[in-house]
């Protein structure tokens, strides 16, 4: 699922570094598959990608450039690619390929080493 995420930015109109900032940050969030700064009142951060996580983007662009306000998280809606897709996956049915890489992979819950500690000597006290 595709889904758009708008973040409006409140930085300088003749600051590039902040600019710059804004495009790393987000580019470099797993499942991004794009980044666009629209100008007008204010700048306004478009990031379009899969499994896009709003919260700790929008948390990332807050430590580097103060003050972010998350606008809309949606999915995208293309009517016109879904009817070209539903035509070209009918003649791809026979032949289906499994999708090898994933952006989240599950690792379960943590594993953690125990050990045993055994004492030396049982006949004496421990406490003493």
């Amino acid at each position: 699922m595709t889904q758009k995420v708008i973040i409006k930015l409140f930085i300088d109109r003749n600051d590039q570094r902040s600019r710059t900032k804004a495009f790393k940050i987000a580019v470099s969030q797993p499942g991004v598959d794009s980044a666009a700064i629209k100008e007008g009142e204010s700048y306004e951060l478009e990031v379009v990608g899969e499994h896009i996580d709003a919260v700790i983007l929008t948390n990332c662009l807050r430590k580097k450039l103060g003050h972010v306000e998350l606008i809309s998280v949606g999915p995208i809606d293309d009517d016109n690619d879904n009817d070209n897709d539903n035509t070209v996956s009918t003649n791809s049915d026979a032949n289906p390929q499994p999708n090898i890489y994933s952006y989240f992979p599950d690792f379960g819950a943590p594993q953690y080493q125990v050990y045993e500690v055994r004492d030396p000597n049982p006949e004496c006290c421990s406490i003493m």
